[in-house]
């Protein structure tokens, strides 16, 4: 293996599968992507209905610091450790956000060129949609887009109440359209996951100017005269590895681990790396404006045992698996999260709440146990979409082994909490269309739902803020802790995601957001990626 490299991505998830893509396809360069997990060739990645079963063992095991507002709890942000990174253990779900979610980068943030304008074409450029086209859907690119295959009965009983809930149904939930229930896209093909190793690496695996190097740390990348040389990584078997890099380091590791390393490099605020005894060489404000949506579940047990519960033991596990192994079809072709809906509470023309339906009852972090005991049931996962609160990330522990630490501060803002409240009230109202309330027998989350529904009290209201601080979870959508913009003193990259006074060195991921997009991150993160690549190589 060599130590010279054109370029080096660390981290091989949405982001730097996709440049690494881009990198080969169009320039003669050498190019190591470097990634800290493992190979993502099980059958339980690529079996979509298996996505619970790989989300705890291929993951990051990032947990947030206790907070007042959230009942002094630490919460799970799971984000992918392996080749793909986190599209390798996604919900698979293909939302962009609104419109307006990014002209407000462009126009509130000073992102100039990170308009919805500017944006589209790259999401095109990304898609291969199955079955939308026109002019926002691509049909060639490399990203596979698809339509559920499986739509268990459950999730067409919540599609119809939302409509009796007065909710349009739609096909696309990327039109910009302010409301709609339905079923969402996947980024799925011919019944497995289709990640961004799928979509991307796969087709430069093998070329010679690539260098693929996993179970590997980053540790910092080595600057010298103002410019990034290279990085000091670790290797599990190798142990120690310098590698330079002859014109770029690119920093694709999430909003968690772009951070971490930047601060590790010496880059970010010079009173904490002080505090952590690293030597300064560029003060930024790397790990501030952290974001993240937040959700509920509402659980609702089930008159008669019609849900998924017991699909995954015994004969009827071993039936679904031969039958996605021999055909790629029927249950383990779904993702689970098969139908949602966007809602308008606030009545300002863009959905400020999404729905995520579950026909199984939500057992995955429940550390309060509320579900303990239960069978068949139901889940709407309700959350609001623009979170006011900030949190940040910071580095603890002995030199030469940093770790990062997470303050969240979820629900610091006592907006949050209002539209939280507002989220959960839409959820619960659509248990009582006729589709679904005739197939629960109980709504046993929030406690005595049905009552605070009926009543119009402030104790009720009381009630609700205080499940949602205890219940609430995060959706692992991390964002916004290298953001972008104009000026220095507030944002870690530029407007070309190049490092504020580093040559040679960029963050391309998730944490260059100056604000979340309203709904699920993975397809932004590529289309920001593809976006910034076309700058690389433009630059090369």
């Amino acid at each position: 293996m060599q130590d010279h490299y054109d370029y080096i991505i660390i981290g091989a998830g949405s982001a730097g599968c996709v440049l690494a893509h881009r990198l080969i396809q169009t320039l003669e360069a050498s190019v190591l992507l470097v990634e800290a997990g493992g190979s993502d060739a099980g059958l339980l990645i690529r079996m979509p209905a298996a996505v619970g079963k790989v989300i705890p063992t291929r993951t990051w095991p990032y947990m947030t610091t206790p907070h007042a507002a959230t009942h002094h709890r630490a919460m799970s942000i799971a984000q992918g450790r392996l080749i793909g990174g986190s599209s390798s253990v996604n919900g698979m779900i293909y939302i962009r956000g609104h419109c307006s979610d990014y002209d407000g980068w462009e126009t509130d943030h000073g992102c100039l060129g990170w308009s919805y304008r500017s944006l589209l074409p790259y999401f095109i450029k990304s898609e291969g949609n199955e079955s939308l086209a026109g002019p926002l859907h691509g049909n060639n690119g490399p990203l596979k887009v698809s339509e559920n295959r499986y739509r268990h009965p459950l999730t067409q009983t919540f599609v119809r109440a939302g409509q009796e809930g007065g909710l349009p149904y739609v096909n696309d939930f990327n039109d910009n359209a302010p409301e709609g229930v339905g079923y969402y896209q996947t980024t799925t093909f011919n019944g497995e996951r289709y990640s961004t190793s799928k979509a991307y690496l796969s087709e430069v695996r093998q070329n010679p100017r690539l260098t693929i190097l996993s179970d590997t740390d980053v540790e910092r990348v080595i600057i010298e005269g103002g410019r990034a040389r290279g990085i000091q990584a670790r290797h599990a078997k190798k142990g120690e590895m310098t590698l330079h890099a002859r014109r770029e380091v690119i920093v694709s590791a999430g909003a968690i681990g772009s951070p971490k390393i930047l601060m590790n490099s010496g880059i970010g605020h010079r009173d904490h790396l002080g505090e952590q005894g690293i030597t300064c060489l560029h003060d930024l404000p790397v790990g501030d404006n952290l974001q993240d949506h937040l959700h509920l579940s509402i659980n609702a047990t089930l008159k008669d045992p019609t849900s998924l519960y017991g699909e995954d033991a015994g004969f009827r596990a071993l039936r679904h698996g031969a039958e996605w192994l021999l055909h790629r079809r029927g249950l383990m072709t779904s993702n689970v999260l098969e139908g949602g809906a966007f809602l308008d509470t606030a009545k300002e023309g863009r959905a400020d709440t999404q729905i995520h339906f579950m026909p199984v009852l939500d057992t995955w972090d429940d550390p309060n146990g509320i579900g303990l005991g239960r069978t068949h049931g139901l889940t709407l996962k309700v959350g609001h979409l623009r979170p006011v609160s900030r949190g940040n990330v910071r580095l603890t522990g002995p030199s030469g082994s940093k770790t990062a630490a997470i303050d969240a501060r979820f629900l610091e803002a006592p907006e949050d909490v209002e539209h939280q409240v507002r989220s959960l009230r839409a959820g619960l109202a659509l248990l009582d269309t006729p589709a679904l309330s005739g197939a629960i027998d109980d709504v046993f989350s929030p406690p005595e739902a049905r009552y605070l529904m009926s009543q119009n009290m402030a104790d009720n209201q009381q009630a609700l803020e205080t499940f949602i601080r205890q219940y609430c979870k995060t959706t692992y959508h991390p964002v916004g802790t290298c953001r972008m913009g104009a000026d220095a003193r507030h944002s870690v990259v530029d407007t070309e995601l190049k490092v504020h006074g580093v040559d040679g060195l960029r963050v391309i991921d998730c944490s260059v957001f100056p604000t979340l997009p309203g709904g699920n991150t993975n397809a932004p993160t590529i289309a920001v990626a593809e976006k910034a690549a076309d700058m690389v190589i433009s630059a090369a």
